[in-house]
């Protein structure tokens, strides 16, 4: 998330906040509406705070994007373990083969410990292709589970090594405003995660205190998408190749060869490579559809014209 999309989204989430403070205030006592003018107050004055040069903030911005990743993987892991416990259904084979999955770890990682993180992917991956025959026979795994797993902890791994490098490569010092307006973030994050306890069963109300719906409003994006990563033929990542929805959105692939792009819920043709092969990559038509609130993942294995 930029810090543009930062300064956007906490006011709309505090307003939020406060048409539904009182019902929040039933939960916790501390959810006065002077708890919402205090951080709006601690927000402007992060606007007031100077700022370094943006790549000072790379690594910062980095980690947020690599912390919704990790959450992804975290997903994808809980569902390894719902076909463990399928496949191995007595207690002391379940519990062995799912700390051969990488369940010690488990918590670790999701405190943002990367080196846990690292340490579960591996153990996951691991298991899948070992196991894999016997999953989908017992445990109802689809075929292309295994896929799901290696593609998420690969999208860890390059988010991992592009926030070491822009570290090591920003100057000394860090950014006190974008410090500041994350600090902002994370204690709004704390209502959002009691908002999502107290309107449980009020999804419509609910949504409106996750920051990437928000986003999606200040942003004018959707909350659907597609996001993929495109690979060269011969091997490593596929840079600089048009994606394009025809149109509603077009991007082209990073450095490490992600891409991403907002669109609503639907069916579309993703083209990969644009008109003509343009840049000398072959052109590929991709068909998905794409649900409501899903960033559909497209990955793609890219070659050049001739």
């Amino acid at each position: 998330m930029s810090q543009s999309d930062l300064t956007r989204v906490l006011p709309l989430a505090w307003q939020n906040y406060l048409d539904y403070q009182p019902s929040l205030a039933k939960y916790k006592v501390r959810y006065t509406p002077e708890l919402a003018t205090a951080a709006l107050g601690r927000f402007e004055a992060a606007l007031l705070l100077p700022d370094v040069q943006a790549r000072n903030a790379d690594p910062e911005l980095t980690r947020i994007e690599l912390a919704a990743q990790g959450r992804e993987f975290l997903e994808v892991w809980q569902w390894l373990e719902g076909y463990i416990e399928d496949t191995y259904p007595g207690a002391a084979s379940y519990k062995a083969m799912r700390d051969a999955a990488g369940y010690k770890s488990y918590a670790a990682a999701a405190g943002s410990d990367w080196s846990a993180m690292t340490a579960l992917m591996n153990s996951a991956k691991q298991f899948v292709k070992l196991h894999d025959k016997e999953l989908q026979e017992k445990g109802d795994m689809p075929d292309t589970f295994a896929a799901r797993v290696t593609a998420e902890a690969a999208d860890v791994e390059t988010l991992l090594l592009r926030m070491a490098r822009e570290a090591q490569a920003a100057t000394d010092g860090t950014s006190a405003r974008l410090t500041a307006l994350l600090a902002c973030l994370e204690e709004f994050m704390g209502v959002s995660r009691d908002a999502q306890r107290v309107f449980l069963r009020q999804p419509d109300v609910a949504r409106l205190f996750q920051v990437e719906y928000l986003r999606g409003l200040v942003g004018g994006g959707a909350q659907a998408g597609v996001r993929g990563t495109l690979t060269r033929a011969g091997g490593g990542p596929a840079a600089g190749v048009p994606v394009a929805i025809a149109g509603l959105a077009d991007t082209v692939s990073d450095a490490d060869g992600r891409f991403a792009l907002a669109v609503a819920a639907g069916t579309y043709t993703v083209v990969l490579g644009g008109n003509g092969g343009s840049g000398g990559w072959a052109r590929q038509e991709l068909p998905v559809t794409v649900e409501a609130g899903v960033k559909k993942r497209v990955d793609g294995v890219m070659g050049k014209v001739g």
